[in-house]
């Protein structure tokens, strides 16, 4: 007997009574509990594959279903049904335990993407660790560059790049098993999945995935985990999967016969990634003005919703603006509204020069899914996506029309008319009036250029101890480091040398924020054996990274001389022409280019802060790790 599977809301603590039902039902099916996750795969042959998933003490189990859910990323749900080998569920019902897990963090704020990005391989490495950095970090359409332009600065993708690592090479295409392969390896190389928020797992080239990317649906402040890319890892998909992770669906656009621009009853049909512009669609350009809103990139005046005859200004899309990019109205649809925007060749939008217009849902509590228009004519009289000075759009049931008066490069101004006039106050995002300028609604202030690449590295110095301090066994103090940077410093981590036994120094710990009280980042010492250490620190602000000054102090017995301290700085330790604690190696690459770390792992973060295990136990853990290496 199967029951069909079904979210049926309940409270936690419920599943033993069910189970009783199910007994007796002569069901004896084995159930599992853990949190829900569905993924989209972009397949190859242009369609969209959604699965779903279970993630358990005991690994992620791939749900075996053809019901259609729809629960928030990381829902607490126990399933039944019968296990298919390790991973396949073949699912008979599913119920709901709780709400999904609420985020921690001010919703206004946007915390740094931390993202490790693990290079897999089994026959022959698919891509290097230079090529993923450059390509997630420092090229013109890396991923930290391409969302922080199209952010406005609000996204940083930070974090790091690992491997390649050899795993088994896998039987079938089991997302699933790559996934608990890499962090095996990841975690088998010193390092802590704690520190970063998704993972991106690149493998090479598989027929029997039939995708290019697949990700983890999330949330924008609750990102899904982990994207996969068989293969591939160009601009479109490495934006794309990522952006699934925030939430976004695709971007879409119509095909119409007979010059239809707009989609009406049965005449034209749905095209999965259409939109030629937008990495949601097919192209690494701009995400569209739909999008952004429900990233919340645009918000304030940023939106103007209009009901009523106006005339606007619209800013470019690419710019950091406090006027108007996006130009709302209602369509024919009174669950869509219309979307317009400007585009100038600025950034990742070089070549534009264009109003567009997008079509898309009211609202967008969850992902939104606009579709591109062809709201305007080239010089031949076909149908085109882009519109110039002179093109008017007609809503198809002669709702509203608008009219592109003037593209100024500055702004465009655009005229919005109501078959009567329509009614009411134009209004921001936010509730407020929007102002006006040069005799049409909506400021025109925005920056020069879009938000480019930080090319300035951060500074970092040590506060204390100070080189040369000199400490009783056992003694107890905080390491300190004051970190500044242009933009934000991601990441400060810090390195020790037990000088006498370590070779080099060794990275000990991450904090990605400093203590809000003394402006430092901080990590606590607490009973420090006998011995001479050498610090240093090395911080990121995404692409670029800086080493502190190294600086060395003795632990000396309490009844021990304390005069000097400071007589083994050097220790073999310290790059003599830079002063700088020396380099730990190559092969694995941090998000920052200047601190390589070797393929093998020698990055052995063991937490985000707090007090370091010395208690007789760290050399010998150091000593182990380089072994292993």
């Amino acid at each position: 007997m199967v029951l069909g599977a079904v979210a049926i809301a309940c409270e936690a603590g419920q599943g033993d009574a069910h189970d009783d039902v199910l007994r007796s039902l002569g069901l004896t099916a084995p159930s599992i509990e853990g949190q829900f996750e569905q993924r989209i795969a972009s397949m190859y042959d242009g369609s969209t594959k959604v699965s779903y998933h279970v993630r358990t003490p005991d690994g992620v189990k791939d749900l075996v279903t053809d019901e259609v859910f729809d629960l928030a990323y990381r829902t607490p749900v126990r399933v039944w049904g019968e296990f298919e080998g390790d991973y396949d569920f073949v699912l008979d019902e599913l119920e709901v335990l709780g709400g999904p897990p609420q985020p921690l963090i001010d919703p206004e704020a946007y915390p740094h993407r931390r993202i490790a990005t693990v290079l897999l391989f089994w026959n022959q490495q698919a891509l290097s660790n230079e090529q993923a950095k450059d390509d997630m970090f420092i090229s013109a359409d890396s991923t930290n560059v391409f969302y922080g332009e199209n952010s406005y600065g609000k996204e940083t993708i930070a974090g790091n790049v690992f491997g390649p690592y050899e795993i088994p090479e896998p039987t079938s295409c089991n997302t699933s098993y790559l996934a608990e392969q890499g962090l095996l390896r990841f975690i088998d190389n010193g390092h802590d999945p704690d520190e970063y928020q998704q993972f991106m797992w690149h493998f090479p080239s598989r027929n029997d995935c039939g995708f290019a990317g697949l990700a983890n649906s999330g949330g924008v402040l609750t990102p899904g985990r982990d994207t996969w890319y068989n293969g591939t890892f160009g601009c479109v998909v490495r934006a794309q999967e990522i952006g699934h992770n925030y939430g976004m669906g695709h971007s879409h656009s119509w095909a119409c016969p007979n010059g239809t621009l707009v989609p009406t009853a049965d005449e034209c049909n749905h095209v999965e990634y259409g939109d030629p512009f937008d990495p949601m669609g097919g192209g690494c350009n701009h995400m569209n003005v739909a999008q952004k809103i429900f990233m919340g990139w645009l918000e304030g005046c940023n939106i103007v919703e209009t009901t009523s005859d106006g005339l606007f200004n619209v800013s470019p899309t690419e710019l950091p603006c406090n006027g108007t990019q996006a130009l709302k109205f209602p369509s024919y649809d009174p669950d869509l509204n219309y979307y317009v925007e400007y585009r100038q060749s600025y950034g990742v939008d070089e070549g534009f020069d264009a109003v567009l217009l997008h079509w898309s849902r009211h609202e967008n509590p969850y992902s939104p899914s606009p579709y591109i228009i062809e709201a305007g004519t080239d010089e031949s009289g076909d149908a085109t996506y882009f519109m110039g000075e002179g093109d008017t759009f007609t809503d198809p049931m002669g709702t509203v029309s608008f009219t592109v008066v003037e593209m100024l490069g500055t702004h465009a101004v655009i005229q919005v008319t109501f078959p009567d006039g329509g009614g009411g106050e134009p209004v921001c995002g936010d509730g407020t009036l929007p102002e006006s300028a040069g005799g049409a609604i909506g400021l025109v202030e925005c920056a020069e250029a879009p938000f480019g690449l930080d090319i300035t590295p951060p500074a970092v110095e040590i506060v204390s101890p100070a080189d040369g301090d000199v400490f009783d066994v056992g003694a107890d103090f905080i390491i300190q480091a004051s970190a500044t940077d242009d933009r934000a410093v991601t990441e400060a981590e810090l390195y020790l040398q037990v000088l006498g036994v370590d070779d080099q120094p060794l990275p000990l710990f991450k904090v990605f924020d400093p203590n809000p009280k003394t402006g430092y980042y901080e990590y606590e010492v607490s009973d420090i054996p006998e011995g001479e250490y050498l610090f240093g620190f090395v911080v990121r602000d995404g692409p670029n990274s800086a080493q502190s000054e190294p600086i060395v102090i003795e632990v000396r017995p309490a009844a021990a001389d304390s005069t000097g301290g400071g007589e083994s700085s050097s220790g073999g330790a310290v790059d003599p022409d830079t002063g700088e604690p020396a380099s730990t190696g190559s092969g694995e690459s941090s998000s920052g280019a200047g601190q390589d770390v070797d393929a093998e792992g020698c990055g052995c973060a063991q937490g985000s802060g707090g007090a370091i295990p010395w208690l007789g136990g760290l050399v010998v853990a150091m000593a182990r790790r380089r072994r292993r290496r």
